[in-house]
């Protein structure tokens, strides 16, 4: 008689059997089409869209330009990564809604991105990681983020056909109302409501 846990029918030991992680092999066809179980997975990936980011900094350059603003103070026999391919791929992040500099480490070899930045996804190394990045956002002076402002003016100047007389700027809070014993949640008089302090935030309209 077979011992006791000999018996149990494991999730893992049977996926493994059945499925293992190099099979490759066919099932019966559909309608005259072959159909192949493949579980390599390849090099995929989730944010296919940063691609039409890139397609947008191609037409306006915006990145480009706010790259040149930056003096680049590196020693050139240990840079690997440029500033301009650091600024393309911290935006780009950014926009995809990872913020947080060390989302980096795990999206640094993300095939959509490494195109975006303009890397071959495969053969090209992989991108720069958090603490690269980190040292680019520290290593900007108070004169470079000055220039760095024009090229946003001069960008929004450039949409109209003719430079406007004035511009209105409307600053405005948008809150963040929280249902529950949060952190830092407080009843704000203005909404009427508990809000967060920490994520409220300030934007500006023109």
């Amino acid at each position: 008689m077979q011992p006791f846990e000999q018996n149990i029918l494991k999730q893992e030991s049977t996926q493994q059997t059945l499925f293992p992680y190099d099979y490759t092999s066919s099932v019966a066809p559909v309608k005259g089409k072959k159909v192949a179980i493949d579980f390599h997975g390849g090099s995929i990936t989730s944010d296919a869209g940063v691609l039409l980011l890139s397609e947008t900094e191609s037409e306006v350059s915006i990145i480009s330009r706010l790259s040149k603003c930056i003096h680049d103070s590196r020693r050139l026999s240990s840079i690997t990564h440029s500033v301009n391919d650091l600024m393309t791929q911290r935006i780009f992040q950014i926009s995809l809604g990872y913020e947080d500099a060390n989302d980096c480490n795990s999206l640094r070899n993300d095939p959509a991105i490494k195109i975006a930045v303009g890397k071959l996804p495969d053969t090209d190394g992989d991108l720069a990681s958090q603490p690269t990045i980190s040292r680019l956002e520290n290593m900007i002076t108070r004169t470079e983020l000055y220039r760095m402002a024009k090229v946003f003016l001069d960008q929004f100047l450039a949409s109209y056909s003719e430079p406007p007389e004035i511009i209105v700027l409307d600053f405005d809070d948008t809150d963040d109302t929280v249902h529950g014993q949060q952190q830092l949640a407080l009843f704000n008089g203005y909404h009427q409501e508990c809000v967060t302090n920490a994520s409220e935030s300030l934007r500006c309209y023109t």
